[in-house]
């Protein structure tokens, strides 16, 4: 009988065993496998040039992969006749899990329209630059050395020409600044390129010093860089991450992830400059028929613009003087509260506020 037992106990034993081996191989194999990475498509702004290269380097160097998510980087800007403007395509486009925008006008723009069908429900949820790369380009020995000095004549008597895009509306914040009407400046309507100011068209030409400015030093022509800052209100943040409330509400951590994966990327980028500007051209970024020379003038240009201490955080009062700003030009009707155009829940889990 004790004899019995003994076994029974000893077979019994076994099976426990080998139900331990083969629930543990079962576990091992599981955890072998690869997990399935979580899709993200980020609309960007502009063309994939090496204003985005904190996401293109994240990419590049598995960051996003490290925090299980699979990131696609969708271009912006022109795209043959049509133009896709960051924020809109987010608010309008399901698949898109968040855009990257080059200010945040197309926000204030959404949020404060009076038809609330109309409105889009969306909220900046993270800022990558401190500063909006736009402003003025002027020749050296133009004679204009700030914003104050457009409405001065030049040595024949004749007004400074100041170039804009026809969707402009930097000749209402001049005129503001100067308090003079905008019928006092000599205003010219012209296009994205720099041949305008090359061929002496227009005296200052608006435009950013991460696309224009690189075509006039190419041109070998001496300049100065007048940024819009100079502005009152018009200091805002750039290289804005916009997302729906809907995503912002049920994707909440894949939208932490995101994040704290691009930090990473952004100081990869500060570290790796030159390595940042290669990654810009796989394919899975701007692709092979970028030059690697202009988009590591880009990054080199950018970099100062990384806030150093809290990269990605929101700065309410930018954000704010800017709607004000905006508000006081007549391009918005009303200016939001801060809550109806920022989320700072994803920033506030990173730095543990």
């Amino acid at each position: 009988m004790k004899k019995s037992l003994i076994v029974i106990i000893t077979i019994i034993a076994l099976i426990l065993v080998g139900f331990a081996i083969y629930f543990g191989y079962q576990l091992i194999k599981k955890n072998e496998q690869p997990q399935k990475l979580e899709k993200v498509r980020v609309q960007a702004g502009w063309l994939l040039n090496g204003e985005f290269a904190n996401v293109c380097s994240a990419i590049i160097n598995g960051f996003y992969k490290e925090q299980n998510l699979d990131v696609e980087l969708v271009p912006g800007g022109p795209v043959g006749a049509s133009f896709v403007i960051a924020t809109n395509a987010v608010a309008q486009d399901d698949s898109l899990t968040l855009g990257i925008d080059g200010d945040t006008v197309p926000l204030l723009r959404g949020v404060t329209k009076q038809n609330e069908s109309e409105k889009l429900k969306v909220k900046a949820f993270a800022a990558f630059w401190n500063q909006n790369p736009y402003g003025f380009i002027v020749r050296s020995d133009s004679g204009l050395n700030s914003i104050k000095d457009f409405i001065k004549r030049k040595p024949d008597g004749s007004k400074y020409k100041i170039g804009v895009t026809a969707d402009s509306v930097a000749q209402y914040a001049i005129a503001s600044y100067l308090n003079v009407p905008v019928s006092d400046l000599d205003i010219i309507i012209v296009g994205f390129d720099t041949t305008p100011f090359l061929t002496r068209q227009v005296d200052a030409l608006a435009g950013y010093w991460t696309t224009q400015v690189y075509e006039v030093e190419k041109a070998g022509v001496s300049y100065k860089f007048l940024n819009a800052s100079e502005l009152p209100g018009w200091n805002q943040q750039s290289m804005v991450a916009i997302a729906t409330d809907k995503v912002l509400q049920n994707k909440k951590d894949v939208l932490e992830r995101w994040l704290r994966a691009t930090i990473k990327g952004t100081e990869f980028v500060k570290n790796n400059p030159q390595k940042a500007a290669e990654n810009i051209l796989d394919s899975r970024c701007g692709g092979p028929t970028f030059n690697k020379e202009q988009e590591l003038w880009v990054i080199q240009k950018s970099l100062p613009l990384f806030d150093q201490t809290k990269p990605g955080w929101l700065y309410e009062n930018q954000i704010m003087d800017f709607a004000n700003a905006y508000k006081n030009l007549g391009q918005i009707p009303s200016v939001p509260q801060n809550s109806e155009v920022t989320d700072y829940s994803i920033l506030n889990a990173i730095y543990k506020k």
